[in-house]
């Protein structure tokens, strides 16, 4: 039956399709045998293996959803707006509540916990820290100085090879096409990055976390949705879970670290909380920038400004020709802020996180006030 649900999700069978060939294998089979010749039931009998996946309330505009302390509120908490909407059963006799909107959460520590339960993926899940490493050359994640520099940091948990390095990606897609009906989808994808080069990338490896439900993009309200993800993350960081590896034949307690955020330039403002539009749009620059606005289409460009990260000898300070008619870069780069310099910059700010109760407001109002280049206070 699990080979079946296989075939169904690579060749794209359709309920009835799958049903009537399951009817067809239970016909040839002996007269007693027990095997679930319809969809739904199978799917039932499958959700022992244990990777479940949770639906989650949600208010339709996505101001919030119904988890954690408010997993039992009936109104948003926000807007006052009704969880569920009425709607009669199939007899037409009763209503039932239904809710407006729902989300989906894939719960993460039992699939960390999976690579482990075969001996040949435990091996791999190693493999950051056994390959052989050669100076000076990047193969794998492991080999960068971000990855060497967090190992120095957080000596706990670097001394149990078996803890996972994660990656976070997110973006958003138009299942129905640009011509169709108008409805963006946001799937965010975790992968572990203990593997090798070959295997992290694959498919089978990218583990869907979280599918947001918004007909629209979410924009700065994605942190809404990750509330369930990042409490995971803490729990994995903070405490971990028993695991059983199966290539050592014994347990151990797995913890897990998110080191990246892999997105576009869009889906970074929508992670980190900061706007990449308009005359703040660099992260780096922040308020040191230098750019202008173009004679007719008023277009914000910064054809110069990272001409200043150059060294101070370089010959494309003195051209004036290939950069701005007439002009020489004298400008030294600003300094390079740590995440201690951002977290204090934010807290002086006063922002709150989007998932606070009248955090949008507030952030507006401190937007107004400093123009700053933040938005919020993001849930990371």
């Amino acid at each position: 039956m699990a080979q079946m649900l296989s075939l169904k999700s690579d060749h794209h069978w359709s309920e009835t399709c799958y049903d009537q060939t399951s009817q067809f294998f239970k016909g040839i089979l002996p007269q007693d045998n027990i095997f679930l010749d319809i969809f739904y039931s199978m799917k039932k009998y499958m959700e022992e293996l244990g990777l479940l996946s949770e639906h989650i309330d949600c208010y339709v505009n996505g101001f919030m959803i119904y988890w954690g302390d408010d997993i039992n509120m009936e109104s948003c908490k926000f807007c006052s707006h009704a969880r569920y909407k009425t709607k009669l059963n199939r007899s037409k006799k009763e209503r039932k509540k239904v809710p407006f909107s729902r989300k989906i959460y894939f719960p993460l520590a039992p699939r960390l916990q999976r690579l482990y339960a075969s001996p040949t993926t435990a091996t791999h899940m190693r493999w950051h820290a056994e390959h052989d490493q050669e100076d000076g050359v990047i193969c794998h994640s492991s080999d960068s100085e971000e990855w060497k520099q967090f190992d120095r940091a957080h000596p706990s948990f670097f001394s149990e090879t078996r803890n996972v390095r994660l990656g976070l990606s997110a973006d958003g897609f138009q299942p129905f096409g640009t011509t169709g009906k108008q409805y963006s989808s946001w799937p965010i994808i975790v992968t572990p990055y203990n593997l090798p080069p070959w295997k992290c990338s694959k498919g089978q490896y990218l583990f869907l976390s979280v599918l947001v439900p918004e007909p629209k993009n979410p924009k700065q309200k994605i942190d809404i949705f990750l509330q369930p993800l990042i409490a995971e993350l803490k729990m994995l960081w903070e405490v971990g879970v028993e695991t059983r590896d199966n290539c050592l034949k014994q347990n151990f307690r797995i913890r897990a670290a998110l080191m990246w955020t892999i997105s576009d330039f869009l889906a970074y403002s929508m992670l980190s909380g900061w706007k990449t539009v308009g005359h703040l749009a660099c992260p780096y620059c922040a308020h040191d920038h230098y750019d202008y606005n173009l004679s007719h289409g008023r277009k914000t460009t910064w054809f110069d400004n990272h001409r200043k990260v150059l060294p101070a000898n370089h010959p494309f300070r003195k051209n004036k020709n290939w950069f701005t008619k007439g002009n020489i870069m004298t400008e030294s780069a600003p300094p390079v802020r740590t995440g201690e310099d951002v977290f204090q910059e934010i807290q002086s700010l006063g922002l709150m996180k989007i998932t606070e109760l009248g955090g949008a407001e507030h952030n507006a109002k401190v937007i107004k006030a400093y123009n700053c280049g933040w938005k919020k206070r993001s849930i990371f």
